[in-house]
């Protein structure tokens, strides 16, 4: 073929034409992401924050600042919620550890009433005031809140916390993408420490979403979780993990030193999730063997 065939002026047209509708094309996703934006700053009528409905029973602010409200107004983990819904019933103890704004723990707080308990650990300051507004906005008083981190030892830890909207991706582990600005000391303690005075046998479900931090939590409530049977919701993120220096297929292997049973979530079933080598995100649960 003739090297100088796509010097010819029907290519350089062609070329030309791509490059005229990649930029068309951006220019349309640009204005999209307008649209959604204003949209989204409408809700808020001015103020840092509006109240919105999750269900019937279960109301959350939700703001400006935080991409996590952003998400949790589209369906944050609504396979997740879903399931909760369905594992829950009245009298039951529910763990929620990086409980973040409280979706998780607003939402079970009506399912285990006055007779059950939620208990939320929440360790940045910041977040755990808006935990407490939501808790105080719904009125329910079967929700135990905590402004404490979990680890496998109690003391003091350096904690990783975003100034820019990021606060759902806090951590103790450091971040490789510099969402977490800055850090803070804050207290820990550990699952057994914390489960000293609640009726362990009535814990039905502990929810684990710590950013990387889910090994260190687990080994903190060995006691607790091989003596006991909890079902177990852990987030499975290997970047996060790897922010706390370690792979996640080691959570993986520890609950089942524990006595667990891995699964997955499918078209709202359980199905056996098989050990992978690499997770880039999930949140799998762990039932007693």
């Amino acid at each position: 073929m003739n090297k100088n065939f796509f010097k010819r002026p029907f290519y350089n047209i062609a070329g030309k034409i791509s490059k005229i509708m990649r930029d068309f094309q951006r220019i349309q996703d640009d204005k999209v992401t307008k649209i959604v934006n204003e949209s989204w700053d409408k809700l808020f009528k001015g103020n840092d924050f509006f109240e919105f409905k999750l269900n019937n029973d279960v109301k959350i602010n939700l703001y400006r600042d935080s991409v996590l409200s952003r998400l949790i107004y589209d369906g944050f983990e609504k396979v997740e919620t879903d399931y909760l819904s369905s594992v829950l019933a009245k009298g039951d103890v529910f763990i929620d550890i990086g409980a973040n704004v409280g979706l998780f723990g607003l939402l079970a707080s009506p399912i285990v009433g006055a007779d059950g308990l939620v208990v939320c650990f929440e360790p940045s300051p910041l977040t755990f005031k808006r935990l407490e507004e939501n808790v105080e906005l719904n009125k329910f008083e079967n929700i135990d809140i905590r402004n404490i981190g979990l680890s496998n030892s109690s003391g003091n830890l350096s904690f990783f916390v975003s100034q820019n909207g990021y606060d759902a991706w806090n951590s103790f582990a450091p971040s490789q993408d510099n969402k977490l600005e800055s850090s803070i000391r804050v207290p820990v303690s550990t699952l057994d420490i914390e489960l000293k005075d609640i009726d362990k046998s009535k814990i039905k479900l502990v929810k684990i979403d710590v950013e990387g931090w889910e090994k260190f939590v687990l080994y903190g409530g060995k006691d607790f979780l091989v003596k006991y049977n909890p079902i177990v919701m852990v987030e499975f993120t290997e970047e996060n993990a790897f922010n706390a220096g370690y792979a996640v297929h080691e959570i993986y292997d520890l609950m089942q030193v524990f006595g667990y049973v891995w699964y997955t979530i499918k078209n709202g079933e359980l199905i056996a999730e098989t050990k992978k080598l690499y997770y880039p995100y999930n949140n799998l649960i762990a039932i007693k063997n």
